[in-house]
């Protein structure tokens, strides 16, 4: 994509780096979400806090953290999904709050996005201390994360970062939450099938059935 396409009219930025870093997800409740580019976040670390039910973990963030960085996904949406996408983040239920942030993509230099960041912010930590249990993402959301990460190139060595986190072991509600998507919302299907299978007319004859039965000498 140019950069001369990035910025259209009725538009705006959001660099995602959890759970819609995966198209199939963002795309869910935003179906306007068009891919940009990836995109570096400095002087930022990626965290966990704030415990949620439909992923059976906490909620990833951002802290501010000299010399870090975070690798996302810059997404392009129409205005019309801005409110869809702050009610999917949580910002209607004071969850996170907005900022716009300068990421930096790999050939189109910086864009100015919109970033969803937690209004609790974890306790500090140093690169070696052991991270407590509960800042450990599920392992459905770790499992997005890579798959999303992976789908758009991101660098090899953020990828290996982000599996090797801990994670809790549950598996939350997504799969639950597709299904629903999928036969729920979703047109059903009409597809037909062609022709007709033909089937043999099944008949039961009890008198043979009895005369095998008297020979077997049941």
């Amino acid at each position: 994509m140019l950069k001369s396409e990035v910025h259209k009219l009725d538009t705006f930025l959001y660099f995602s780096y959890g759970a819609n870093l995966l198209t199939f997800r963002i795309q869910m409740h935003n179906p306007s979400a068009a891919f940009v580019s990836i995109a570096r976040l400095d002087n930022y670390r990626l965290d966990f806090i704030r415990y949620s039910k439909f992923w059976g973990g906490p909620n990833v963030t951002l802290v501010p953290t000299a010399n870090a960085h975070v690798w996302g996904v810059i997404w392009r949406l129409h205005k019309d999904d801005m409110a869809s996408l702050d009610n999917q983040i949580g910002v209607d239920r004071i969850k996170y709050y907005i900022q716009y942030l300068d990421v930096l993509t790999p050939y189109m230099g910086l864009f100015k996005c919109r970033v969803y960041i937690q209004k609790i912010n974890p306790l500090p930590r140093a690169d070696n201390d052991v991270v407590p249990m509960e800042r450990w993402p599920s392992a459905t959301y770790k499992r997005i994360m890579i798959l999303g990460a992976i789908e758009h190139d991101i660098p090899e060595y953020y990828i290996e970062y982000v599996k090797k986190l801990k994670h809790n072991g549950e598996d939350g509600c997504l799969t639950m939450v597709c299904l629903l998507n999928r036969y729920a919302v979703d047109t059903p299907c009409e597809c037909r099938v062609p022709g007709r299978i033909s089937r043999k007319t099944f008949k039961l004859d009890l008198k043979k059935i009895r005369e095998k039965e008297k020979i077997s000498g049941k």
